[in-house]
Parts: structure tokens; C-alpha cells; sequence
């Protein structure tokens, strides 16, 4: 279970270490400890050089306080944090937050100074924030030990907590959750995290029945393992994760073959990660505030769901056509209503055409108002309506006419068992007072059309896969880091034992020095036959005229090996001599993907799938995950490419044999984990067959960090 972190976030009492009037460390916990309820008579400022600090008594140093603190703030520089830190584990003090910068983000030695800082608070079983943070707020214990100047507005209780490794984004974050009324557990700026990280901090909301909802802005993780267990626990929990993720470094393609390195971006392994595991994307700031802002507001009330039927109703013919727009590009499928609601909406409304979700209401609210509330109750009343999203009229500043409507629309919906948020069509300009309102009558008020549907849509999606059993990825290593090898490159003798070994089907095959080895082995496979080139450095073989197709005689074979070896030779620089040459059996005609996996320094192995074959970087069409890769989430990454419509028998078109590329798919997936020498595969392509017929690899590169098995490299 780790250092508890209770006392951190729920102190009865808590010491200021370095407190001063002048200090604006001090003045701003200080402020915000009074702004959240804190009692001035539970705050102990500590300075041996005043005697007051904020009108309240400032003792000479932590011995001389009137009972141990549950948690020490220390806000001096680190020369004399250390022996602060001991004195206060000494004394009993269960927490701490120490706020003093220049450890690891600065240098060998400040990382060595700040696990000695570490060890004090570990040894001790003190659970310490920090270093080089900004503190913490919990509103419902009144805990504000935020140093970064007083929140415009104190935070109110509520069940998001957000974790951020940024100190200024997590400051922005907490001044708009304050002054929209945000209901929060607690907010976090995570620092170095030498004691107390994100995977520690996940798991302690995840286990705390007052959290709904967490947020996360991550920069980067040295502890991938860890975070990759606490995300599962919080998942196990059924709390919903919404992740802002900066900062992705480079993936280290250097070590990835071909085409799939190329096609590797800097996010791809996190991107998997989050994908399998059921957490939430933000794309930026207000993404992740509106994403929050709802799942916070209905995770509660959905809490038996898993499905999510969405209705939407407005007052606007042309929104109902955009709204409509925006759900189909954030993919989130309306509600079908029933027959006897949408025979009632198109009575009431008098139009026997429309579709009835998203409803217009038009202006009946004011022209036929016994009309607008009978459609909404009628739309409310739906079985397959879950969720209601209105948008009405919203004035600059709330007035008694617009709040009566609301509040009935409230009822209505409540009556009815359902959930209802309020949204706005774009980021209008209207007044705080509208936040107040609607965190009185507990309704989430979402900013914009585009948030809302994004939102929903990320809602539906965990609704409908929260409780699905998930294969954890078993390469998550325990630290995150980079090969400190330079990994080779296996000839084809060597790719075809690693294919065999990994029970993936390859086209057969023979190496030949020459071109006339080359005839030989072509007659002992049979015609047709393939001739590709073999050489050291050759990646791109098409462009150097290192492929030849459909060869049918001996005549042909012996031709294209030996204009094949003067044209590769240019093109890398090499002697004719040294190109050598693989023999292949002509593969069948089938539908063309790729299967690859390149080394990524924070999660390990990352696998691809995609459309194949020349058109594998042309066209972009992949999906990416974690391994190992069971054969029910082959099929689900395989459906989420534009090519599955081919693969599946689009048009009449004979289905392609996708058990054995999903066979296929989990296979290479189980190799790339087991295999701890393998650093980068590129199949490209894989031919799959009509159904029944198997897939067969057609071209093949296995990069490895060891030869010890005695494969041949070049």
C-alpha cells in the first residue's frame, strides 16, 4: 500500500516552516488555508525571527510547537530543508510539502540530494510532496497549501481530482475550476516526485469513495510499471480517467526498421496505452476542463449504466444540423427514440418528417409553450434517452425568466430519472453568476458544442467498456530509459527462424550469393518466383531496383539478379559482389497489411497494424497497441482501419481470411514480448488470403541486441 497520504490531504493541524509577512510562499498558503476553512488556531506559522506571522502566533522552530503538526510545510531553500525534514519526521509529523527547487532538475548531485531527502521521509514513513512543487488543495478539508499567490476563488468540494506535473498549467486549472464552481477533490502539482508520484497519488483517489473523476496532465513518467498499475486500479474502481498528455519525447527511432519506425510518432505508445486501458484524451486545456466538468457531473448518476443513449434539444433548426455534424466527427451515436416519442414530437411539432433527436423546439417555449414542454417531456420520457444536453436561451447574466425555465427543465428531466447537462454553442461571453446557478442545481455546464460531443462520446465509450476484462501489456518496464546497444540487423536465414519460432506463416524462401545460385534455388521453389536484393545498409529495396516480381524461367532470374546487383550496388555504394539475393515463392493475390513493433523508451515494444504493402506510409492507415495483443483486441484494431472494409468482403468481395491474420496479429505480439532480444520487426507485407487460405509474409526485417542465438546478421 505504500506511505499513507491522509494526513497530507486531510490535516488537523499543519506548521509553516520559514513563515514571514513578507514571504509570498507563506502569505499565499496562508490565504489559502483561511479561503478553504481552515482554522487560523490549527496553523503554526514557524520563523525564530517574529514572534506574528498573518496575525497568528510564529514559533522559533518545530520543537517548540504547541503538539506535533500532521503536516509541515517547509518553505526555505534546500541547504536547510534536510534537516527541517528530519526534525519534523522526528517530532511525528506524518506529512510534509517542500516546495525548495535545484534537486534533480538541475544536476547529478542536486538528484542525490534529493534522494537523501527522500530516504529521511521513506525511513520515517512520512508521506512527503516534493521537491520543487507548488502544494496541494483539498477543498472539503480545507487543506489550501497552495503557494503560488492566493486562487481567485476558493475551490468547491466536489469529486474531480486533478493531478498535474505542471505547477502553472495546475494553477490555470484551479483558477478556472474555482471561478466555474468545479466540484473538486483535490488538486495536486506533483513536483520531482521523489516520494509521492503520480502512480501513488492515482492510487490513493482511486481507492477514496469521495473521488469520482481523475485528471491528469503528465508530462513524462520514470516509472512506467508503476503508472501502469495504478491506472488499472483506478479502472478496477470504475473512476474514469481524462489525461492531458505534454511533452512526448522523441520515441528513439533510430532503432526501428523500414517502414514501421517511420511511421512511429512520438505519441504512439501512450496513445496505446490510454487506448487499452480505457483513459480519456484531452486534446489541450479547455478540452480537458470541459471533459472533466462532465464526467464529474454524471459520473455518479450513470453509475449503473453500460450504455449511453443521448438526446439533444435546442431551439435552432441549423444547431440540430451542426450538432448532428459534430456527433458523427467525434463519433458519438444519438439516441434513437422510440416510435410512440417520435410520433408524439412530430404531432405536437407538426412536422411528420423529422427525426426527432436532436430535437428543435423551435420557439414554441414563448409562441405554444404547452407545445415545447409536452415535446420535452416526451423526449425526457424516452427509454433509450439516458441523458439529456439542452441549449437554450442564455443571456449575458441569468434573469428570473431564463433560471424558472431551467429549473423546470431540471425537474423534468429528474422526474424522469435522467441526467441532464447544459451547453453553450460556442465559448460565449456570459457571466459567472450562470456557473453559480448551475452548480446549485447540479447540473454540468459545458462550454461549446465540439467539448460537449467529444466528451459524450469519451463517456459513452467508457460506460460501454469500464467493465470489460482488460489483457494488461506485460512490457511495461519497471524504468523508463533507451537501448544502450546498437541493434543489428538479421539476414533473411535468420528472419525466417525468428518467423518459425514465432509461428507466423513466411512465403518459402532460399538465399543465393550469386545469380546463378539464384536460378538454382528458383527452380527447387518452383514458378513463379520473386527476387529481392540482400545487402548490408539496404533498407528501401523497390527504390534501389532491389525487387523483381513474377519471375518465370531461368532466363528471367538470371537477368534481373544481375541488373538487380548493378543497380543496388549504386544506390548504396557497395561492389556488385556484395549483393546477394533471396528467392521467393510468389505469394497468391490477397489484401496487403502491415505488421511491425519499434522500441519505445517509456513503454517498451509498441505493435502496428495497418494497410500494407507500397502504400503502408502513402496512406496512414494503422492502429497501434501494447502487447501482448489477445485475438479478440486484433479484431477490434483490425475494424478501427479504413482498409477492414476490404478485409471483411466490401462489395460483394470474397472475405479475406481474417482468423488467420488475427492468429497471426496475437502470435507476433506474444514473439515481441517473449523475445527479449528483438529490438524493431517490420512485416511488410503480409498478403492475407481469401478466407481459408492463410496469410503468408512476404518481406521481412528483425532488428535484434543479441546475436547469442547464432543468427547471421549483416
Amino acid at each position: 500500500m505504500g506511505i499513507p497520504l491522509d494526513k497530507l490531504f486531510a490535516p488537523q493541524t499543519v506548521a509553516l516552516v520559514g513563515a514571514s509577512d513578507e514571504r509570498h510562499y507563506a502569505r499565499s498558503i496562508i490565504a489559502n488555508l483561511r479561503a478553504h476553512g481552515f482554522a487560523d488556531e490549527a496553523i503554526f506559522p514557524v520563523n525564530p525571527r517574529y514572534r506574528e506571522v498573518a496575525g497568528l502566533t510564529c514559533y522559533p522552530d518545530l520543537t517548540a510547537l504547541p503538539r506535533v503538526p500532521d503536516a509541515t510545510g517547509i518553505l526555505i531553500g534546500k541547504t536547510a530543508a534536510h534537516s527541517v525534514l528530519h526534525t519534523a519526521a522526528e517530532l511525528g509529523s506524518r506529512a510534509a510539502l517542500v516546495i525548495a527547487d535545484g534537486y534533480a532538475e538541475e544536476s547529478t548531485a542536486g538528484l542525490d540530494e534529493q534522494h537523501a531527502l527522500g530516504d529521511i521521509a521513506r525511513t520515517s514513513g512520512l508521506a512527503m510532496l516534493g521537491p520543487n512543487t507548488l502544494g496541494y488543495v483539498v477543498p472539503a478539508t480545507g487543506a489550501g497549501m497552495w503557494c503560488a499567490g492566493a486562487l481567485p476563488a476558493p475551490l468547491r468540494p466536489g469529486g474531480v481530482a486533478v493531478l498535474s506535473q505542471s505547477s502553472g498549467m495546475l494553477n490555470l486549472l484551479m483558477s478556472l475550476a474555482g471561478r466555474r464552481l468545479l466540484g473538486v477533490r483535490a488538486c495536486v502539482s506533483v513536483g520531482n516526485a521523489e516520494v509521492i508520484g503520480l502512480p501513488e497519488l492515482i492510487s490513493h483517489f482511486a481507492r477514496d469513495d469521495d473521488t469520482d473523476v481523475l485528471g491528469l496532465v503528465v508530462e513524462s513518467i520514470d516509472r512506467p510499471r508503476a503508472l501502469l498499475d495504478a491506472l488499472q486500479l483506478a479502472r478496477a474502481a470504475g473512476k474514469p480517467v481524462v489525461v492531458l498528455k505534454i511533452g512526448v519525447s522523441d520515441l528513439g527511432r533510430q532503432n526501428s526498421v523500414a517502414h514501421t519506425g517511420r511511421m512511429a510518432g512520438p505519441e504512439q505508445g501512450w496513445t496505446a496505452l490510454f487506448d487499452r486501458l480505457g483513459v480519456v484524451q484531452a486534446r489541450d486545456l479547455d478540452d480537458l476542463v470541459e471533459t472533466l466538468t462532465l464526467f464529474g457531473g454524471t459520473t455518479r448518476a450513470l453509475a449503473d449504466r453500460d450504455r449511453l443513449g443521448v438526446a439533444f434539444a435546442t431551439i435552432s433548426g441549423g444547431e440540430t444540423s451542426l450538432v448532428c455534424d459534430i456527433a458523427a466527427d467525434e463519433r458519438l451515436s444519438l439516441a434513437g427514440l422510440d416510435p410512440q416519442t417520435l410520433a408524439t414530437l412530430r404531432d405536437d411539432l407538426g412536422k411528420p418528417s423529422m427525426i426527432g433527436n436532436p430535437l428543435d423546439l423551435q420557439n414554441t417555449r414563448t409562441s405554444r409553450p404547452d407545445v415545447f414542454w409536452h415535446a420535452l417531456g416526451a423526449l425526457c420520457a424516452d427509454p433509450n434517452v439516458d441523458l439529456l444536453a439542452v441549449r437554450f436561451n442564455l443571456s449575458e447574466q441569468p434573469n428570473p425568466t431564463l433560471e424558472e425555465l431551467y429549473r423546470r427543465v431540471a425537474g423534468l428531466a429528474r422526474g424522469a430519472g435522467k441526467t441532464l447537462i447544459v451547453l453553450t454553442r460556442a465559448y460565449e461571453h456570459l457571466d459567472l453568476a450562470w456557473w453559480r446557478f448551475f452548480a446549485d442545481l447540479g447540473l454540468p455546464f459545458v462550454l461549446s458544442y465540439r467539448n460537449a460531443m467529444r466528451g459524450l462520446a469519451a463517456l459513452a465509450s467508457w460506460l460501454a467498456t469500464r467493465s470489460r476484462p482488460v489483457d494488461p501489456p506485460r512490457a511495461a518496464p519497471l524504468a523508463a530509459g533507451v537501448a544502450d546497444t546498437t541493434p543489428v540487423e538479421l539476414a533473411p536465414d535468420g528472419v525466417a527462424e525468428w518467423l518459425t519460432r514465432a509461428t507466423i506463416p513466411y512465403v518459402r524462401s532460399e538465399l543465393a550469393a550469386t545469380p546463378d545460385e539464384a536460378v538454382a534455388a528458383a527452380e527447387r521453389i518452383g514458378w513463379p518466383v520473386a527476387l529481392k536484393a540482400v545487402a548490408p545498409g539496404l533498407v528501401h529495396k523497390s527504390e534501389a531496383g532491389g525487387v523483381a516480381l513474377d519471375l518465370n524461367d531461368t532466363e528471367d532470374v538470371e537477368a534481373a539478379a544481375k541488373a538487380m546487383a548493378l543497380s543496388v550496388a549504386e544506390a548504396i555504394g557497395v561492389a556488385p559482389e556484395a549483393v546477394h539475393f533471396e528467392v521467393q515463392q510468389m505469394a497468391r493475390a490477397g489484401v496487403e497489411v502491415i505488421l511491425g513493433a519499434v522500441p519505445d523508451p517509456t513503454w517498451g515494444p509498441i505493435v502496428l497494424i495497418g494497410a500494407g504493402g507500397i502504400h503502408a506510409e502513402t496512406l496512414s492507415d494503422t492502429a497501434w497497441d501494447l502487447p501482448p495483443i489477445s485475438p479478440e483486441r486484433a479484431g477490434q484494431l483490425l475494424r478501427r482501419l479504413r482498409i477492414w472494409p476490404v478485409l471483411d468482403g466490401t462489395r460483394n468481395q470474397q472475405r479475406a481470411d481474417v482468423e488467420a491474420l488475427v492468429a497471426a496479429i496475437s502470435a507476433f505480439s506474444r514473439a515481441v514480448v517473449d523475445d527479449e532480444t528483438v529490438a524493431a520487426v517490420d512485416l511488410n507485407p503480409i498478403v492475407v488470403g481469401p478466407e481459408g487460405r492463410g496469410v503468408r509474409v512476404v518481406d521481412a526485417s528483425v532488428l535484434v541486441s543479441d546475436q547469442s542465438r547464432g543468427a547471421r546478421a549483416i
